[in-house]
This record gives C-alpha cells, structure tokens and sequence, in this order.
C-alpha cells in the first residue's frame, strides 16, 4: 500500500544466554531514574527486541519513572529437523514476532539443526489475553489466509518478516476498525474515491505466487501477532509524495522500508 502500510523456570540450573549472563525469572520491573529497556533487558541478559515485543503499550523512548515493564521468562531450544521459528513458537503459544524479538541474531530462513534458539515462555496473563482477544476477533477462514498471504507477498515480499506481519496487521486493523470490509478479501480490494486502496491490486501484483515466509506470517498474523499496534496505514518513504496525506499520520513503527502509522 502506498498507504503504498515474549526459562521455563522450574529447572535448578540456570540456562547461559548468549550475552553471558544467566536466565531470570518472569518479573515486573518498576522503572527508575536513569533506566530504559535496554538497560532493563541487559541486566536481565535479554535482547532488548523482546522486552519491547513484551511491553507494546510502552514507548521506549518516553518511558516513565515508576511505570512498569514487564520482563519475560525465556527457555532455550534445540533445533531439530524441519523446525522453523513459527512451529517452535506455536507449540509454546508464541507469536513469531516474539520469536524474532527473543532471537535477533537468528536468520529465521536458515536455521541450523542442534543450534538453540530462545523461546520467551513467561509472558503475562494480560498480554496473552490481549493476543487472544485480537485472534479471536479475526476468523481464520481459507479465504482470509488465502488473501493475507497474496496481500503480504505483493506489499512487503522482500521485507523482514516483522515487516511482512505488520502488513497483516494492518488489514486486521482495518477490519476491526469498520469501514473498510468485513474479510480480509474486501479490505484488499476496497476502492475508496474511485481508487484501490492497496497499490498491488491497481497493479495486479496481488495475483502473484505468495512464498513460505508469506504464509508463515499470514498465520502470524491470524495467530493473534500484532506488531504495529492501532497502524491503519503503511507506506515506503522513497516511493510516496511528499505531498500525500500519509505524511501527516502519526507513526506506529518503521520496519524495514515500510513506514507504519495511524
């Protein structure tokens, strides 16, 4: 669109992440003067990705003295054959986003067997509440996978897979919102003043062949995963007007080339 738009901790002996520093245990951290996430997650020897994946209604970049954070249990995972970030979070109940936020150093294309990954087990009731909310709110109909992937492929193939999800997540967005369809397939290929609302219909791309990583966040994306929380809108800076009205948008994330806003 141009608007082309989380250790398991009952073992006794400590798991070693790769920062050096042992594994701690779910906790809720009240910020004090001087902290942020990256210094909330490094004490606690986590990438930071996943301690904001953890924390989506908290801005890292105004966060507030005597607020909370919350800090995920994470366990440690030996890849096996025919493993891939979607299956292994899938059998812990966690999104592939939070498993690239646990794994930043991992290419999730490329797996190596007997390798470990890490999976954040101890999210809170909330946050998985707030998933399930949201998933529970999308029907996983064939035809809305079906349109999610072709929609992902034609708008961010080529993209980080966050960015591939957050595509989704934007039409998600639009479903709930009302106003531009009920399924997936009539927000795609809303014509608002005349004009598709998505640039790959106008042009056809949306036909095109989705691959594995599209569809893994296809179901990411029906799964519950919501990367760009409230984004209604996406678009690549380098490719838009600097007159069009999305400029103006509030911004959610920038994600690879795309740009996500409200």
């Amino acid at each position: 669109m141009h608007i082309s738009s989380r250790w398991i901790a009952g073992c006794a002996t400590a798991v070693t992440l790769a920062f050096g520093m042992p594994n701690a245990f779910a906790s809720t951290v009240t910020v004090e003067p001087g902290q942020s996430l990256w210094t909330i997650a490094r004490a606690h020897g986590l990438p930071v990705q996943l301690v904001e994946a953890a924390n989506p209604g908290v801005n890292p970049q105004n966060l507030s003295i005597g607020s909370s954070v919350e800090v995920p249990e994470v366990e440690s995972v030996t890849i096996k054959p025919g493993d891939t970030l979607f299956l292994i979070g899938k059998r812990y109940g966690v999104s592939t986003a939070e498993m690239l936020a646990a794994n930043p150093a991992v290419n999730p294309l490329n797996l190596q067997i007997g390798s470990t990954v890490r999976v954040p087990v101890g999210l809170s009731q909330p946050h998985r509440a707030a998933q399930a909310h949201v998933a529970a709110s999308i029907p996983a109909t064939s035809s809305n996978l079906y349109w999610l992937e072709h929609v992902i492929h034609a708008e961010a193939g080529g993209e980080p897979l966050q960015a591939q999800i957050a595509v989704g997540d934007v039409v998600v967005h639009r479903m709930q919102a009302g106003g531009y369809g009920n399924t997936v397939q009539q927000v795609v290929f809303q014509v608002s003043d005349g004009h598709y609302q998505f640039e790959s219909v106008a042009n056809g791309y949306i036909n095109s062949q989705p691959d594995a990583e599209n569809v893994q966040a296809a179901l990411d994306v029906l799964n519950g995963d919501d990367v760009v929380p409230g984004a209604l809108v996406f678009y690549n800076p380098s490719e838009t007007p600097s007159g069009s009205w999305v400029w103006q948008q509030p911004v959610v994330a920038k994600i690879g080339h795309l740009v996500f806003a409200k």
